[in-house]
């Protein structure tokens, strides 16, 4: 609305620019107002500014301005036309390595009249079609995408506001999911480690840094002392690290050198100092791997390994305790030699195995010995000399030595066991026995018994050794059976009978004698007293006249009473007798004083008186009948 006289001229403006009536624009203008119109805005009552269909590019401050002769007048209007944001800027790919990269942009010039809430950025494969989703809520500008090792990826990140999205950057070209790869750094290490009359052996280890490549090769070259040119000594590139040039002069002097090479190009070289190509003389040397004392269960296997150097190349042999014998005729040895090593494997170790090994090198320059000494750990072997001592009615003391072998390591206790002859059911007494002795208890008297005994390490137990058997009693004895007694003098009612003490006395002093009795026709013997005898002596009297007689005797001690002896000699009772009666004993110096016995033939040394003669035959006779009795008589003369 513009109000002035003269009728003032109006003019719009924005950007700097006067808006004409032209294209979208249309400025009406009458005495009193002016309009400017954006094509197909809707009518607005009471606004000088009408908008239909804006655009973005619409937006901005317009300006009216009305002038006359009198001066001039303005106002302004600000219009923001929301929309989406615009195209983001300096879309960039970076760090890309086998799984990963980073995706950096910079905001749109133009956010679409309001704040940017947030960035989706999407990737996908040259073969494919579809975008996928690297993240739908990034407020900053950069962020890491996950890849798939040896792919190609395309990138494109759109802004988004309150309206919605705007439109994509995309990448021209895709990455490829790898890690960065730059030139591989020198080999290391390079040095000489043989040579010969007409080769060199070169070594080298791989470089510290491959250039993000594992495809790594190298190249190897020499020359000739006082030559300015290199020779490349192989076809193609080396993939190992040695290599042996050969076809080399002897006595001349060369040089040699290495790089490495990948996909981003060639290292700097490395060289060797000069060297005289001939065959070298170096002492063996053998670098034992072994620390102190290998030791190995029994049927584990025995492992050795020694380093060996030497030029020529040594031989090598391996012996054990000097033992002459060849140890690779053994099935369960395997020796292998190479250049730099050789390997000793024995198989389903043994006992026996344990030992020093000798393992010898030997070449045109010297020779060189090495000693590995090997434990093989095993269960004892059995005890010695089980003994059982201290034997009583109901105990015992078993004895013995450690085992010879103890199996390599320290003997940890003892197994005592124990079984009954008749049953033979073995039991255990006890099972952590620390000594070498154990008294055993609770035996039955009377009762056999057998012991044994077993050692045991950290590895097990060791095989049994066995006791003979025994009898549990007591150390004492009963007395053994004394010789058969003798009869030394007959009377009328009595016989004295002697005897000699046993040979043995079962560890006890005699205590006392019985003396038994019984006719010769009887079977039960009496005893002659009721309590022992103390001596070796006794008269036995109430005997009947004309019986023959026997005695046996036995000896006690405080054990008890050991068996009879031998009956003796029958030996009857004898008295004269005549017509008016029984007349007086015939006296017997001798009587039980044996010279010969064979059969039943007797031979007696009789002294009595004439008197008496017919009656010592007629007694004789009525008691028994003889084979044949021969007597020496003496007579004396009343």
């Amino acid at each position: 609305i513009m109000r002035g006289v003269p009728v003032p001229t109006a003019k719009w403006v924005t950007d700097d620019t006067e808006i004409k009536t032209e294209g979208r624009h249309k400025i009406e203008t009458d005495n009193y107002s002016t309009v400017l119109t954006i094509k197909d805005f809707h009518d607005l009552p009471n606004v000088g500014l009408q908008v239909k269909e804006a655009k973005r590019s619409d937006h901005g401050k317009y300006i009216i301005a009305a002038k006359n002769s009198c001066g001039h007048a303005q106002g302004f209007a600000i219009v923001n036309v929301l929309d989406r944001p615009g195209p983001c800027q300096n879309l960039k790919i970076s760090y890309v390595t086998k799984d990963s990269c980073m995706i950096a942009w910079e905001s749109p010039v133009d956010n679409g009249g309001s704040e940017i809430t947030n960035y989706i950025v999407e990737y996908r494969q040259p073969n494919q079609r579809g975008w996928s989703i690297v993240s739908s809520d990034v407020t900053k500008r950069l962020v890491k995408a996950n890849l798939i090792e040896n792919r190609e990826y395309f990138f494109r990140v759109c802004a988004e506001n309150k309206i919605g999205p705007g439109p994509c950057i995309e990448t021209k070209t895709p990455i490829l999911a790898i890690n960065p790869i730059d030139k591989p750094g020198e080999p290391e290490n390079l040095h000489i480690a043989e040579k010969g009359k007409t080769f060199v052996f070169l070594k080298w280890r791989r470089p510290d840094y491959d250039g993000g490549s594992p495809n790594l090769s190298y190249h190897v070259e020499r020359k000739l002392k006082d030559s300015d040119e290199w020779e490349r000594v192989h076809k193609g590139s080396i993939k190992e690290t040695h290599y042996m040039v050969d076809k080399c002069v002897e006595n001349k002097i060369y040089q040699f050198r290495v790089q490495t090479k990948n996909e981003a190009g060639e290292s700097d070289w490395v060289k060797t100092a000069e060297v005289v190509v001939k065959e070298d003389l170096q002492k063996p040397v053998l670098d034992l791997k072994l620390s102190g004392v290998l030791t190995v269960k029994a049927g584990d296997t025995i492992r050795i390994e020694a380093g060996v150097r030497g030029k020529p190349q040594p031989e090598v042999a391996w012996t054990k305790d000097k033992d002459a014998t060849d140890l690779t005729r053994s099935p369960r040895v395997s020796i292998e030699t190479t250049s730099d090593t050789s390997k000793f494997v024995l198989t389903k170790s043994r006992r026996s195995d344990g030992g020093k090994y000798v393992i010898t090198a030997t070449n045109t320059a010297g020779s060189f010995v090495a000693y590995a000494t090997v434990i093989v750990l095993d269960k004892p072997g059995p005890v010695r000399n089980l003994k059982v001592t201290d034997i009583s009615s109901d105990r015992c003391t078993v004895t013995w030595e450690p085992p010879e072998d103890d199996g390599g390591c320290e003997i940890q206790n003892y197994i005592l066991e124990k079984c009954e002859s008749k049953r033979m059911v073995w039991s255990t007494y006890s099972s952590s026995v620390l000594t070498n002795y154990a008294n055993v208890t609770r035996l039955i008297e009377g009762n056999e018994y057998i012991f044994r005994v077993r050692a045991e390490n950290k590895m097990g137990i060791g095989p049994p050794t066995e006791t003979h058997p025994i009898i549990a009693k007591t150390k004492f004895d009963r007395p053994g059976r004394p010789d058969p007694p003798e009869v030394t003098r007959v009377s009328k009612e009595e016989m004295t009978v002697v005897w000699n003490p046993p040979e043995y006395d079962g560890g006890k002093s005699i205590t006392g004698y019985i003396l038994e009795k019984k006719e010769k026709r009887s079977l039960r013997w009496v005893p002659v007293t009721k309590t022992a005898i103390p001596e070796r002596r006794k008269k036995v009297t109430n005997l009947i006249p004309g019986h023959e007689y026997q005695f046996r005797v036995s000896a006690e001690n405080e054990v008890g009473l050991g068996e009879p002896s031998l009956p003796s000699r029958p030996v009857f009772r004898v008295s004269a007798q005549n017509q008016v009666g029984l007349g007086r004993p015939a006296e017997l110096k001798e009587a039980v004083s044996p010279k010969e016995i064979l059969g039943k033939f007797f031979h007696f040394t009789v002294s009595f008186s004439m008197q008496s003669l017919f009656a010592l035959f007629l007694t004789y006779f009525m008691s028994q009948t003889l084979n044949f009795i021969s007597v020496n008589l003496s007579f004396r003369t009343s």
